[in-house]
């Protein structure tokens, strides 16, 4: 079960920063502003590429995004943490993703030069993260030292996001669409499902002014998924009782219910017809087969394989 909400937690965390505006709007809300002066937002786009080595897979997934920094290609690289607990090797872990990350570019690309890379670790775990975020940080005197010593010591720093410790303020400078989706990660493991119910209902009802209802429900079925997953005993009539404690405020998630609602109708009626039409080929090959007819002109004319109408051909027989 561990395994399997890690694997939705990543997929769901994938899912939401793919996402050009949300990815866009976490950054230039969460870098210093001498730093975005000089990236051009313009250039932003999603990479294919993944540097997670096996060793590294227990650890992180990340999404890379390159964009121009000074005109020049720099990555930005969305790191999630997988782990609930707080890792002392992560700034290791990090290095030796950023290492693998250059070395590509060395071996594969046969570059000579390196591009420049932003790690960012994204982290929601119930521990509190209290470890240094800076290599020289954890090496005693060292902003005292002479620049000899200084210049034989790599620079091991990484951007660190708890999602779990944000608090109202840090929301309220995203949109509310981002807002919205990194309150997933927020309460997803939250111990009252009615906690965790009301800030999603809630959250979604707050971006109703500002996006169109195919947006709202595409990114409220993400988030729905979620946290189901994640509480993998609610059940949709326990939502609807939660959305009526909420004074009408839980409309866009009905909609949302309902569209499931249709689909599953839709999908239900489509086999149906399906199982109907492969009824009749049956019926029409046996009816062939009974004539004499030979196999593989039942099969040309039925549309069934040739494994199944000799399948009923011995169904004949026996």
């Amino acid at each position: 079960m561990e395994n399997r909400i890690t694997n939705k937690h990543d997929a769901t965390f994938k899912e939401v920063f793919s996402q050009k505006r949300i990815a866009k709007d976490f950054i230039e809300n969460n870098i210093p502003k001498e730093a975005l002066n000089i990236i051009d937002m313009e250039s932003f786009e999603l990479q294919k590429d993944s540097f997670i080595s096996k060793e590294l897979q227990e650890n992180f997934s990340d999404l890379i995004y390159r964009v121009k920094v000074n005109n020049r290609d720099a990555y930005i690289c969305f790191l999630l943490e997988h782990k609930s607990y707080k890792d002392k090797l992560a700034i290791f872990q990090v290095q030796k993703y950023i290492l693998e990350f250059w070395t590509s570019t060395i071996q594969k690309e046969n570059k000579e030069e390196l591009p420049l890379i932003i790690p960012m670790i994204i982290y929601h775990g119930k521990e509190k993260w209290n470890l240094k975020t800076d290599l020289r940080d954890m090496i005693p005197g060292f902003y005292e030292l002479p620049g000899y010593f200084k210049q034989r010591v790599p620079v091991f720093k990484y951007d660190f996001f708890n999602i779990g410790e944000y608090e109202e303020n840090d929301f309220e400078k995203l949109t509310k669409l981002t807002a919205m989706m990194l309150k997933a990660f927020k309460y997803a493991f939250e111990e009252d499902l009615e906690v965790v119910l009301k800030n999603f209902l809630l959250a979604l009802e707050e971006v109703k002014d500002e996006e169109p209802m195919d947006i709202l429900i595409y990114y409220g079925e993400i988030y729905l998924k979620y946290i189901e997953l994640t509480n993998n005993d609610i059940e949709e009539e326990y939502i609807e009782e939660q959305i009526k404690k909420l004074n009408g405020k839980g409309a866009v998630t009905m909609s949302i219910l309902q569209k499931r609602e249709r689909l599953g109708i839709e999908k239900g009626i489509e086999k149906g017809i399906e199982k109907g039409r492969q009824e009749e080929k049956i019926k029409i090959a046996k009816n062939l087969l009974n004539e004499g007819v030979e196999i593989a002109l039942v099969a040309k004319s039925t549309g069934l394989s040739k494994t199944e109408v000799e399948k009923l051909k011995e169904e004949f027989k026996n």
